[in-house]
């Protein structure tokens, strides 16, 4: 009797403790605290621990998984869920960095028309198999500008030659670069700052958002507005541990990650309308260049380029001449 009661008990334990390990969670982003993308991942784990017995432990500024790890982490099942910019589809689903295309999205409006398309579903399927990771979701995540660490005279990619421009590392913003008339020089995100103050890139280009949450006025004079990139954001879950959770707690989490994606994009909305007056209280200089031809070269440089030879025949067509749905349309 003694001997089976130890036993019950021991399998009870056992269970106890898989069951407490199965039920959190880890998400990782690379951005701060403050950051947009953090803020909504922790929008996220509220609404998880609210609708569900899950808990979630979010892990920011890339102190669990760094920047151009997360697809590999998520594969693994080393997180849960993170986030994924196109960028990172290059090695597995190529066909797809073409979201990474500068010039080719127009802002949020334009994401959400994207994420109700069949190109959507399409996306999501071949991902899932090529990657080991599923797409949730799509927020706007900002427009990339170009930010220099000392003033000078830009109107044409012409005029940044020789200037060493601090760029992601991947193939598709090497190109970026490359097409903006620049040096691209990658740098690991968490490095940039320094980079910045001791000169060993000369400019850098992110969306305002990150520009002051980051503090890289600090190091920098100037903002060339050539919007030349608007980021899409996609939240994303290990394929692997995506199985070990109820069809409840897959809802749960589907829904949240749709709360926190609308959420993320209306705060980054809100964001950037107020903060090239912040900036410019900062001591930053805004000047307009002339926008197409950054556009123009740019986009010369991706279509005749090899990633383009991995898009869909009509791809690029389809989506830079997509129809907004009206609700996807917004005051803003």
């Amino acid at each position: 009797m003694k001997t089976t009661i130890l036993a019950l008990a021991v399998a009870s334990l056992a269970v106890t403790t898989n069951a407490g390990h199965a039920q959190t969670l880890k998400f990782s982003t690379v951005g701060k605290g403050g950051d947009p993308d953090a803020v909504a991942m922790r929008v996220w784990e509220a609404y998880i621990e609210e609708n569900s017995d899950l808990e979630v432990d979010v892990f920011d500024s890339a102190s669990l998984v760094e920047q151009g790890k997360q697809g590999q982490a998520l594969a693994r099942g080393t997180v849960d869920a993170a986030y994924m910019s196109p960028a990172w589809f290059t090695d597995q689903a190529p066909k797809w960095e073409i979201f990474a295309t500068p010039y080719l999205l127009t802002g949020p409006e334009h994401i959400c028309a994207v994420r109700q398309s069949d190109i959507w579903d399409d996306m999501v399927v071949e991902i899932e198999d090529a990657m080991g990771l599923r797409i949730l979701d799509a927020a706007y995540q900002g427009t990339r500008t170009l930010n220099l660490r000392e003033r000078r005279d830009v109107n044409t990619p012409a005029d940044l030659e020789g200037l060493a421009l601090r760029v992601v590392p991947s193939p598709s913003n090497i190109l970026m670069g490359e097409g903006l008339g620049a040096n691209p020089t990658p740098v690991p995100f968490s490095e940039l700052y320094l980079a910045l103050q001791t000169g060993t890139v000369d400019a850098q280009e992110n969306p305002l958002t990150l520009i002051h949450s980051q503090k890289f006025y600090e190091v920098t004079e100037q903002i060339v507005d050539t919007r030349h990139k608007v980021l899409i954001q996609f939240p994303a879950f290990s394929a692997r541990n995506w199985q070990n959770l109820t069809a409840e707690q897959q809802q749960v989490v589907s829904d949240g990650a749709r709360e926190a994606m609308a959420a993320y994009t209306q705060s980054v909305i809100d964001l950037e309308a107020s903060l090239q007056e912040t900036l410019e209280a900062e001591g930053i200089v805004f000047t307009q260049p002339d926008v197409e031809a950054f556009r123009s070269a740019v986009q010369t440089r991706f279509l005749e380029s090899d990633l383009a030879a991995n898009w869909e025949e009509g791809m690029f067509e389809t989506i830079a001449g997509m129809d907004i749905p009206a609700e996807c349309q917004t005051d803003s």
